[in-house]
């Protein structure tokens, strides 16, 4: 029997109706880097006395399951818009051949998605359930492959030697990289930039109840929050004078292939705590900069994500 090996393993995905219930349609296969999502079921000691002869345990039990981990994937033009869609929630898309997608932060609800890691070596198939993305990590630098990684935490999960996906679907791939990226300051490019994160988290919570089955009974959204850091080489003070006045600016990240084709992250208000300038030997000078982005009332939210591709709003309903 053969063995599992990461370069034969599939991820599918699809989104919920009901949530907590795998959809029963072909699912959409995502292209990923690496992905740790699954259930964990802890055994507790049972410490008690009396049981035997001598001081060995009595059996451990059984606490309740765990359905959380991280998906690593490529920032593309088509499968980032379903990871947006399972963060944000449901985008508004306008146009007729060239699509713009836009999601917004701040829902008061958010979907949930159903996920098979498949291990077709084994087989074995593991279909997490009730899905819902917490935390966003992207860093822009130079050079390199874009990727994203989100956290998820799901309900349930079950492991079956056959797959759940029916008749899997797959969009084009064309990837974003790095050497596409592009910062802006108020619609300004920011010049002098060595590198950027982004952390966005939605404050996801577990809401344990007594249940039969052990699970969660759902994953509910908190605070969102988005926060990051800009590193630059300290040729002028305009990030320096922002941080010192306390005030805010807008702020954009992107990837851009054309102008048909690009994902545009804005952050509308965008707060940097004060840096230091250190001198390192005689290299280039650099500061970084943590921030922290806000809500803007005139955005009427705190961040945007724009995606431009040629697949329908229904692609993403």
């Amino acid at each position: 029997m053969p063995r599992a090996i990461g370069a034969n393993c599939r991820l599918l995905m699809l989104p919920e109706t009901t949530y907590g219930t795998a959809p029963g349609s072909n699912w959409r296969r995502m292209p990923f880097l690496s992905c740790d999502l699954g259930a964990e079921q802890p055994l507790l000691d049972a410490d008690v006395i009396g049981v035997g002869s001598n001081r060995d345990p009595a059996a451990p039990f059984l606490d309740t399951v765990t359905v959380a981990g991280q998906a690593v994937v490529p920032v593309d033009l088509v499968n980032i818009g379903h990871w947006l869609r399972l963060r944000l929630g449901t985008p508004t898309t306008t146009g007729t051949t060239n699509f713009i997608h836009t999601f917004a932060s701040g829902a008061a609800a958010l979907p949930s998605n159903a996920m098979e890691i498949g291990y077709p070596d084994v087989p074995s198939f593991d279909v997490c359930t009730g899905v819902r993305a917490d935390t966003l990590e992207m860093d822009f630098t130079p050079t390199g492959a874009a990727t994203a990684t989100f956290g998820l935490l799901g309900q349930g999960s079950v492991r079956t030697g056959a797959t759940s996906g029916g008749t899997p679907t797959s969009a084009s791939y064309t990837a974003f990289n790095k050497a596409q990226g592009s910062i802006t300051r108020s619609g300004s490019a920011l010049a002098q930039v060595t590198g950027a994160r982004l952390t966005y988290a939605n404050g996801m919570e577990a809401v344990r109840t007594i249940r039969a089955d052990r699970r969660v009974e759902g994953v509910d959204p908190g605070i969102a929050r988005c926060t990051g850091q800009i590193t630059v080489r300290f040729e002028n003070t305009t990030l320096l004078a922002q941080a010192q006045a306390g005030t805010s600016a807008e702020f954009a990240m992107a990837f851009t292939i054309d102008a048909n084709r690009s994902l545009t992250i804005t952050l509308h208000e965008v707060y940097l705590a004060l840096a230091k300038t250190p001198i390192e030997g005689p290299a280039g000078v650099e500061a970084s900069f943590d921030f922290r982005a806000a809500f803007n009332a005139t955005a009427t939210r705190m961040m945007t994500a724009v995606l431009r591709n040629q697949q329908a709003g229904t692609e993403y309903a």
